[in-house]
């Protein structure tokens, strides 16, 4: 019988481990995170802008034609203002994430309870708080919050995601032991 360890097992370790040390980098240094994750958006628009330029300056005789111009042009020198001034791009984003974490812990708290206590009211309960608790830290500390938020916030999702990924492997791996022990067993 062959031992070796099925490719999609080494896949998710290896991916889980290049997730984690980015992670712990990225919350080593939130600031240079942070700032490349704006230069991503920016590139992005940049592209997007283009893209839909190129498109609208192609067709002729479509209603909405100018508002696809102009839509795109606005884009682009979003991508363009992003990447020139990484800073404004991080406070912006940081903004964005204090409300929409303020939000979405209001939302979470007044749908917790609509839930039964059975159903896991208490953990929708204690999400909408912290999530209320994370808003209001990044809103109390902006524009500051623009330096360390989105690059801690990425780290953590990566460190996250990275555990996840080793947690994966680790399970196929071991019901893939566990389906060949009882194969072994059965002849």
């Amino acid at each position: 019988m062959n031992d070796s360890t099925p490719p999609v097992v080494k896949d998710f370790k290896m991916t889980g481990i290049i997730l984690c040390v980015i992670g712990v980098i990225s919350l080593i240094a939130p600031f240079i995170a942070g700032t490349a994750v704006v230069f991503v958006i920016g590139f992005f628009l940049l592209l997007g802008g283009f893209l839909y330029v190129l498109q609208g300056a192609q067709v002729s005789g479509v209603p909405g034609k100018t508002q696809h111009l102009l839509l795109g042009a606005l884009m682009f020198l979003g991508g363009i203002g992003v990447i020139s001034h990484p800073i404004f791009g991080l406070t912006f984003l940081a903004m964005l994430m204090a409300v929409f974490f303020l939000f979405e812990g209001g939302w979470k708290i007044m749908m917790a309870f609509n839930i039964p206590a059975s159903q896991g009211r208490m953990s929708v309960l204690f999400s909408g708080v912290i999530s209320l608790l994370l808003g209001g830290l990044i809103w109390s500390q902006w524009p500051l919050s623009g330096i360390w938020a989105v690059g801690t916030l990425v780290g953590v999702d990566f460190l996250l995601t990275g555990f996840f990924l080793l947690n994966m492997s680790s399970a196929v791996s071991s019901s893939g032991n566990t389906d060949k022990e009882h194969v072994d067993q059965s002849v």
